[in-house]
């Protein structure tokens, strides 16, 4: 290899040496800092950024865009239920109040028209929600076998007369730290489990809004539904909280009664 100053840059004279040297110097050192600014850039692209972990729910706004915030029956306090609706199609949902797992409240259900006995209360219900995951179960508790003996005999009621699951409903969203489900898939899609063999849904799809009132203590919702012949019926559904009776003491009652 020729040295800088011999073989084909030995016509130069020595100052436009000494300047093209410069010159070359300059243009590698430049080089060199594009070189050096461009590999973090290039290590970036090679390397895939960390993915944002993937929100367990859709966003409320998002699942309740097309619904309407059904405003409490009772001005200045809250509903114990947060009520949504779309009532082009009949489609309602609903968040659960706080405190929902594992507190007991009554389902009261009636047949409100389309029979002979339309009005009457039918079924009721005492239950409670319980949370698996991204579902939620209804669930009866055993209140028909109880213990007051000892500890050995309460065990043993416990572990032989367990609840029992009614149904579960998938969570759509959450609104706080309150569950929100789908409403009408619950009390029409699953109204058997409610109304047993009566109700029987001809057509979910022909589904008609007809009450939707939440008080502090309780909702009143109701949907006029075709059900086996084809018949118009609104199953009226009343959900009410049991709050129990602060300050009651029982007392044991006469075996002989």
């Amino acid at each position: 290899m020729l040295p800088i100053g011999d073989g084909l840059f030995g016509f130069l004279g020595d100052r436009e040496m000494s300047s093209l040297k410069s010159t070359v110097c300059n243009a590698l050192l430049v080089l060199v800092v594009v070189i050096v600014g461009l590999s973090p850039m290039a290590v970036d692209a090679q390397t895939p950024s960390a993915s944002k972990p993937k929100p367990e729910y859709p966003p409320l706004a998002t699942v309740t865009k097309d619904y309407k915030l059904e405003q409490p029956t009772v001005v200045g306090e809250r509903g114990y239920y947060t009520i949504w609706t779309r009532e082009k199609d009949g489609q309602m949902l609903a968040a659960l109040p706080s405190g929902y797992d594992g507190r007991r409240f009554f389902i009261a259900m009636t047949i409100a028209s389309g029979e002979d006995y339309a009005g009457l209360q039918g079924n009721d219900m005492y239950v409670y929600w319980k949370r698996y995951d991204k579902r939620l179960a209804l669930i009866e508790p055993n209140i028909r076998i109880k213990s007051t003996g000892d500890a050995e005999s309460k065990s043993s009621v416990g572990r032989l007369f367990t609840d029992r699951v009614i149904l579960d409903v998938p969570i759509v969203t959450m609104s706080g730290g309150s569950p929100v489900i789908d409403m009408d898939a619950l009390l029409i899609g699953q109204a058997n489990k409610f109304f047993g063999s009566r109700i029987k849904i001809s057509n979910s799809r022909l589904l008609k809004i007809k009450k939707k009132k939440a008080f502090p203590k309780n909702v009143e919702l109701a949907f006029e539904v075709p059900t086996g012949s084809g018949r118009l019926q609104t199953l009226h559904y009343s959900i009410s909280e049991i709050p129990g009776t602060p300050g009651y003491k029982p007392r044991k009652a006469d075996e002989r009664v």
